[in-house]
């Protein structure tokens, strides 16, 4: 029995999209008459875990398998073998996993979270949820029915009744938001950073950031060819920057583009809406269980806010038809809201949002009678932020002296049946910055772990897939380590002369003995030829390395078809030179999977 209103939201988060969940369901809590705080893993002070009678967890999987950094802390803490198996016998709980089906390890960090609370004594209150980002309807598909059954149970365990129904648009404010005319305040600058403020006091800061300098960007493919990649190459201008290994990933947080900025501004001003951009923003606490973060603790630009904080092109979770419902005063388009914030309205939700990629701002303008009612409170809770991206580095630290940082960008660009054009938020805002241009950074570890021995590196990089590669090549290079017989590299693209993405250097390294090249060109004949076909093609060379030598597997690429494809290659392989059936074959290659003797990173 839970006797009192009260919960605790905990999430482990890396890119801020847990975070963001929580903040949503602590909204509809709060609704319920419940009080508490949704807050970071490692900002809770675990020591209060065995008094607490109902805790949400949530959080997401990032790298291999591993916990985001913000909950490390709580989970060795959970970790410890001296806790009593009883500690939290009191606690009633569930969890909320997001994560990637494309990868092995799909939601690991909830399902072992899930595990080690019930070890220690805790009772689930239903079934461990496990978002998918491969889902038509992102972490949404999961999340509303997983919140359905959890108001269904909390009503029964509870002494008070919880309202079940979890469909009825809704608007509650996480803070408040105030507007003044623009000041004379030059402590307040439209080039200021939003989340790095200061850029000569970095050190505090528990990413790491630095400031990194654009040096040229190159288009890799040819003007031709149908898909515009960038080489970038920058430069950090921290003296005491740390540097990285093979296989970390540098992260940045792109902003948005003018034209989306100007839109955004055109609506509201057809609107009459009042919102300039250089209003003064202040934002303040109004729930005592939910703090203003820190980077809007400081008065603000409103253009600020628009350029670098809410995701003009992001598609819009239900959650903002939910909040055009209440504010309407149209019946036509309040009837459209609470239909898409329905079960049964999630299909035409999809057609209208999700399959054609109709973006928050494309919405408000469909939805322009409902627009006009709307205040910076109401927009603070619709759009959602602009979340960190994580670009495997293609260059290597040694080789660079630690000043150099390269980054292989494909230019995100397609149509849906839109008239105007999809553009990939970062993607678009990387190809346009000037050289020159100084942006903040900070590394974290990627997926890969290479090898320090001599071990042969079986590298399969179609297309952008390279990044992670050049990193080691270039880094074995360096060491004057470089040999054909351990650095195995298998490009795929289109064309040979349409998109080989860094191709003089790859075939200058294969002639000189560095690098065993097999490249993959497949619009260059008739049939199609995949880095899979040339896998299979090796199969004797492959388990030679992969069984007498242990030849370590690293994939990395687009996570649609290739990965599954390559593997089943793999598996033929082991079939046919290791005399396996193929239940065996594929054992096998999980086997190898496990012990990361074969490893994915893949997006």
């Amino acid at each position: 029995m839970i006797d009192q209103k009260k919960t605790v939201i905990l999430y482990g988060s890396q890119t801020g999209n847990a975070e963001e969940l929580s903040q949503l369901l602590w909204r509809q809590f709060k609704l319920r008459g419940f009080s508490g705080p949704a807050i970071a893993m490692d900002d809770y002070d675990i020591r209060n875990l065995i008094s607490e009678e109902l805790v949400i967890f949530i959080c997401s999987t990032t790298g291999d398998g591993e916990e985001p950094d913000n909950m490390k802390k709580f989970w060795k803490f959970l970790l410890r073998k001296n806790l009593p198996h009883d500690s939290l016998k009191k606690l009633k709980f569930g969890v909320l996993g997001l994560g990637d089906s494309s990868y092995l390890k799909f939601n690991f960090v909830a399902k072992k979270l899930n595990k080690r609370l019930l070890q220690l004594g805790a009772t689930q209150l239903l079934d461990i949820g496990l978002c998918d980002y491969q889902h038509d309807l992102g972490n949404d598909a999961i999340f509303i029915p997983w919140t359905a059954e959890l108001w269904k149970k909390l009503s029964q365990y509870g002494s008070n009744p919880v309202d079940t129904d979890s469909t009825l648009p809704s608007f509650l404010p996480r803070w408040n938001v105030l507007k003044t005319d623009f000041t004379s305040d030059q402590s307040i600058k439209r080039t200021n950073d939003l989340y790095f403020p200061d850029e000569n006091n970095l050190d505090c800061c528990a990413d790491k950031p630095f400031i990194m300098e654009l040096k040229s960007n190159i288009r890799t493919t040819s003007l031709e060819h149908f898909q515009d990649v960038r080489l970038l190459e920058f430069g950090p201008l921290k003296e005491t920057f740390d540097g990285y290994e093979p296989g970390d990933v540098v992260n940045l947080r792109p902003r948005n583009s003018k034209a989306q900025v100007d839109l955004f501004f055109d609506i509201f001003s057809d609107h009459q809406l009042n919102l300039h951009r250089d209003d003064i923003i202040n934002v303040t606490q109004i729930h005592d269980d939910m703090p203003v973060p820190k980077y809007f603790q400081k008065p603000m630009l409103l253009s600020q806010l628009v350029e670098q904080y809410w995701d003009l092109s992001a598609i819009p979770r239900k959650y903002a038809f939910s909040v055009l419902a209440v504010e309407s005063e149209n019946k036509l388009e309040k009837e459209k809201c609470i239909e898409f914030c329905s079960p049964n309205g999630s299909e035409d939700l999809l057609n209208y949002c999700n399959r054609p990629r109709r973006t928050i701002l494309e919405v408000l303008e469909d939805f322009h009678h409902s627009t006009s009612k709307l205040s910076l409170n109401h927009l603070f809770e619709m759009f959602t932020s602009i979340k960190p991206r994580a670009f495997s580095i293609a260059s290597s630290c040694k080789a660079a002296d630690r000043k150099q940082i390269d980054i292989l960008v494909a230019v995100v660009k397609y149509f849906t049946k839109l008239k105007t054009e999809r553009l990939g938020l970062c993607s678009n805002w990387l190809k346009n910055i000037p050289i020159g241009m100084r942006i903040f950074a900070w590394v974290t570890k990627g997926t890969f772990v290479f090898p320090k021995s001599n071990t042969p590196l079986i590298m399969i990089g179609p297309g952008t897939g390279l990044a992670p590669f050049r990193n080691v090549i270039l880094e074995q290079e360096h060491l004057q380590q470089a040999s054909n017989e351990t650095l195995i590299l298998f490009f795929g693209c289109r064309n040979e002369k349409g998109d080989f993405h860094c191709g003089d250097y790859l075939k200058q390294m294969e002639s000189s003995g560095k690098l065993a090249l097999t490249c993959a060109f497949s619009r260059d004949q008739d049939n199609k030829i995949y880095v899979q076909h040339k896998i299979e093609e090796s199969g004797s060379f492959l388990w030679n390395l992969i069984q007498k030598k242990s030849g370590c597997i690293f994939i990395a690429g687009n996570s649609k078809n290739m990965p599954d494809a390559v593997k089943q290659s793999f598996v033929q392989i082991f079939i046919k030179e290791g005399n396996m059936t193929e239940v065996d074959a594929s054992e096998y290659l999980k086997r190898l999977e496990v012990s990361k003797q074969l490893q994915l990173e893949t997006w």
